[in-house]
């Protein structure tokens, strides 16, 4: 009966009510087999099935994921978990038309549909909080463990009509658990240890729950060597560190605190991740100190949110928000005896270095007004105003800037010599209203209108219009268009010109996009079938020339993306996924630097007994394109990434869990492609076999 009732509150709204349910893919239990009567789990595998697939990050309103306006897949923690997965950002590779690689400092990119443009162009919440920087755009949340996870939401496409800035080629929300009391060792190749626990208590009485979750991780890396670097292109090799060691040691640490009384919310969150120098700054190979001391990044956020009810029909929520984001790079740029590439009589005889350091600061208030006095329509009114501010900002040298010549020590530049305005601070204020009208019970329309204001850089308008049409009770077909915007950055509008030779005037432009996307879902017991037709016109991409940042790039994004769930009884689980993406940069008539034409993965689930499941997954990656002035005119080639996981529950004890598990199976080579011109042999992550082995413990 409880089960029922709160199915049809969450098929309230969706078209055909109560058909969703009969259609649901069936909940492959990942966790050890529940001791309940064969009805109680076919119940509530039926309503997990609904519950899980429903998500509030396409409208902000809940609805089954097949079912929401746009393209989004919903990665379970448990099933992460299962396949051995270990942080979100490899987590995301599962999903449909996506790409993760490195960058030379070690970043951890995210592309969606070949626009290898940086994550800067994604969204990225925590815990349905925005945590992309405005100094550049980026949001450094990918290296938080699975472990830690409940479910990762991701929209494939636009979102800026919902998510405003930076929602430009997707969405991605990060929830973490806070239901479970759990606790977790893992330890793996090339010294990599990982701890981590969630604890949870409430009161039902006083309708209190409290949470809080714990974790980190280090690793001295893959053990990987870089080849010859952008010392040799300008013949300088002699004195270059590579071919060599790459410095890729990490680390990560996490907490969140989060308390829920009634109406009333609070959340606190903390990350930090430090990395080794990766391929260098100047991609020239840094020294290799086994030490992850050449980039740290930290990230405070305090967010308490009020609901009220005023009405049966009307409902608002309130947040107030507190960001802080700081930066710290410290690191070799050249090697001793390198001379200057731009001043061929400057000698470094000790290397050049580089300090660097950031801090940003911003405040939030947000006002979510929804409305459902008229029959079959859904209101919603979203009010922001955001103050941003760059608090702290300097570089240092071991170099004078005004004469060139190499010093004992570091040099702190500030002022006119700094690489940016110091005391920067931008005002953001911005309206969205969306209404979803449900024209019949198969039909239902939603629109929408958000609309930015900066104080530094314009306004935005980002427009959405989108239909889900219920065909019959197996068949979905939806359809949307919707643009999206990325603002210039801060780094980008407020560069210092004196210490930057070659400055221009900055972009004033955002970058922009537009997209029509056609889905199709079929559904039938047992199996869910998806595609995904898109086209995508982006302009106004802001692109770093002739050491400036300009507005100048047109690209056109077309594709197509297949999915594909079947289950076989409560034994055995198949996933798999298959996208072709047809990239276009119009200034140069060629496929995007960096994009592949074809991904897939293919993920599956055995319970050998109730106790044992074995999980397997294969990635591929096709042949990545070159820019069209890379001397290097072969593609990168691809690779095939498979992984094996064991999961034994009840390992001696109730609640007890040992896993263990291998990746890169086959001990293949596998690269992120390096530009022009810098790592002629690209950028190596892993290029053996790794293993890991887990030990966990919930609490029932």
């Amino acid at each position: 009966m409880i089960a029922s009732r709160l199915a049809a509150v969450l098929l309230l709204w969706m078209p055909g009510p109560g058909m969703a349910v009969a259609g649901q893919l069936p909940s492959f239990q990942v966790d050890p087999a529940p001791e309940s009567s064969d009805d109680e789990e076919a119940a509530m595998s039926d309503l997990l099935a609904v519950i899980e697939d429903a998500s509030a990050l396409a409208t902000k309103t809940y609805m089954n994921a097949d079912f929401v306006p746009g393209i989004l897949t919903v990665l379970h923690g448990n099933e992460l978990v299962a396949l051995g997965v270990r942080t979100v950002w490899e987590a995301l590779e599962l999903v449909p038309g996506v790409q993760i690689t490195r960058n030379n400092f070690g970043g951890q990119r995210v592309s969606i549909r070949g626009l290898q443009h940086g994550n800067g162009n994604i969204k990225v919440l925590l815990n349905s909080v925005a945590m992309n920087d405005s100094y550049s755009g980026y949001a450094q949340v990918m290296h938080i463990p699975v472990e830690q996870v409940q479910r990762i939401e991701v929209i494939r496409g636009p979102g800026s009509a919902v998510h405003g800035e930076f929602a430009f080629a997707g969405v991605v929300d990060i929830i973490t658990r806070k239901d479970e009391n759990r606790a977790y060792l893992r330890a793996g190749s090339r010294d990599t240890y990982e701890a981590g626990a969630v604890l949870a208590t409430e009161d039902r009485q006083r309708d209190l729950r409290v949470s809080l979750n714990l974790s980190g991780w280090d690793t001295q890396g893959a053990d990987v060597e870089a080849g010859t670097d952008t010392l040799y292109w300008i013949g300088q090799g002699s004195v270059s560190r590579a071919p060599g060691e790459v410095d890729d040691a990490e680390n990560s640490r996490l907490a969140v605190f989060a308390l829920d009384h009634a109406d009333f919310s609070l959340l606190a969150q903390y990350t930090a991740h430090e990395r080794g120098g990766f391929f260098g700054a100047l991609n020239a190979l840094p020294e290799s100190d086994d030490r992850p001391d050449a980039t740290s990044i930290d990230q405070w956020l305090i967010q308490a949110s009020q609901e009220f009810s005023l009405s049966q029909h009307l409902e608002t929520e309130l947040k107030l928000s507190w960001l802080r984001n700081e930066t710290n790079f410290e690191d070799e740029l050249l090697p001793p005896g390198t001379m200057d590439p731009t001043l061929p009589k400057v000698l470094y005889p000790d290397g050049l270095r580089q300090g660097l350091s950031g801090r940003e600061t911003r405040w939030e208030a947000e006002l979510g007004v929804r409305w459902s006095g008229w029959t079959d329509h859904r209101w919603r009114l979203d009010l922001a105003a955001a103050e941003v501010s760059l608090d702290e900002a300097w570089w240092a040298f071991n170099l004078d800037l005004a004469t060139g010549e190499s010093l004992p020590e570091m040099r702190r530049y500030t002022g006119d010599q700094n690489f940016i305005e110091e005391g920067v601070t931008r005002s953001i204020h911005s309206v969205a209203l969306q209404d979803q009208y449900r024209l019949s019970d198969h039909f239902e329309l939603t629109a929408g209108l958000r609309y930015d204001h900066y104080s530094d850089v314009g306004d935005n308008l980002s427009p959405r219009l989108a239909g889900v049409w219920r065909l019959a009770e197996e068949h979905t077909l939806k359809l949307q268009y919707a643009e999206a915007f990325f603002p210039p950055n801060l780094l980008q509008v407020y560069r210092v010109s004196g210490a930057l030779p070659g400055f221009d005037d900055p972009p004033s432009d955002a970058e922009t996009t537009a997209t029509t996307e056609l889905g199709y879902v079929f559904r039938r017991d047992g199996t869910v079938a998806r595609a995904t037709l898109y086209y995508s016109k982006l302009k106004d991409l802001i692109v770093f020339e002739n050491n400036a940042y300009v507005n100048r790039g047109r690209v056109r994004l077309q594709g197509i993306e297949t999915e594909l769930e079947h289950q076989l009884g409560r034994s055995w689980k198949l996933a798999a996924n298959l996208s072709y993406m047809d990239t276009l940069d119009e200034e140069t008539d060629g496929p995007l630097a960096g994009a592949a034409d074809w991904l897939g993965n293919l993920s599956l689930f055995y319970r050998l007994s109730p106790d044992i499941l074995v999980t397997g997954y294969w990635r591929y990656v096709g042949d990545r394109h070159r820019s069209a002035d890379d001397p290097r005119r072969d593609k990168l080639a691809g690779y095939n990434d498979l992984a094996l996981t064991l999961n034994w529950f009840n390992a001696g004890a109730s609640g007890l869990t040992l896993r263990a598990g291998v990746k890169n199976l086959l001990g293949e080579r596998i690269e992120s492609p390096a530009p022009a011109y810098t790592y002629r042999g690209d950028y190596p992550l892993l290029d053996e076999r790794t293993w890991w082995v887990q030990l966990s413990y919930q609490l029932r």
